[in-house]
């Protein structure tokens, strides 16, 4: 009779180690599934902030368009009847005016004489 009475003492030892693994390990699942939807909810906060963040870009890059749209539409429209490029020292070409020649005069020999001197 005490040998029985050892062995199913023995057998109830184990189930207890074997029943307080199950538990741990069972906690243990319960701690990763918890952390793992913290995961998850973070990760598609993350994501719906990028996703707002790139909805805000693309309107920008959308009305940055249209204003470089307008501008070269207006450049063109008022850009026709003007001369395109105004270089400062026309006057040293011998041109009142863009397109417009004057006969060589004495006041360009001046101005030559003007660029030879020295600044002081």
């Amino acid at each position: 009779m005490y040998l029985q009475l050892a062995a199913v003492k023995q057998e109830l030892e184990e189930a207890g180690q074997a029943m307080l693994e199950s538990e741990k390990k069972l906690k243990f699942k319960e701690e990763t599934a918890t952390a793992a939807m913290a995961a998850r909810e973070a990760a598609e906060r993350s994501l719906s902030l990028a996703d707002t963040r790139a909805s805000r870009l693309r309107d920008r890059i959308e009305e940055l368009s249209h204003q470089v749209e307008e501008f070269e539409t207006r450049e063109d429209l008022t850009g026709r009847n003007r001369p395109r490029y105004v270089w400062w020292p026309w006057q040293w070409l011998g041109l009142d005016f863009v397109g417009h020649h004057r006969p060589e005069t004495q006041q360009e020999d001046s101005n030559e004489m003007e660029l030879s001197e020295p600044f002081l």
